[in-house]
């Protein structure tokens, strides 16, 4: 399993959740913002606290809203219809494969993950 970043125009980071364990607070903060905030330059914090303490807001979401996974909704079906009908040999192949389809992806295309509606 992989946890992946994005902003608006670009790809940020993926980090790899390690031997099928569970995403848990500690490890969401501690190991896997801790990549994510060293690629930005920022410090890592717990998320609500890193939220709070940079005045970034937050809004409300019915459960189940496309809007809140659009690695699910946006981003995993386009990787998907690049990867399809590939045979890969190892999870290094396949990884590097997958971060080659993220990397091609026009940074007009990520506006799309993240303002619905928007068509690229």
């Amino acid at each position: 399993m992989w946890a992946i970043f994005f902003r608006r125009s670009e790809f940020v980071e993926g980090i790899a959740l390690e031997d099928r364990k569970t995403v848990t607070a500690d490890w969401y903060t501690t190991i896997c913002l801790l990549k994510v905030f060293s690629v930005i330059e920022r410090q890592p914090l717990r998320t609500r606290e890193f939220l709070q303490n940079h005045r970034i807001g937050t809004l409300p979401h019915p459960p189940y809203s496309p809007d809140l996974a659009p690695c699910d909704f946006w981003l995993f079906p386009k990787l998907k219809d690049q990867l399809r009908g590939r045979r890969f040999f190892s999870n290094e192949e396949l990884i590097g494969a997958l971060f080659l389809a993220i990397e091609e992806i026009p940074k007009e295309e990520w506006k799309c993950a993240l303002i619905p509606g928007l068509n690229a």
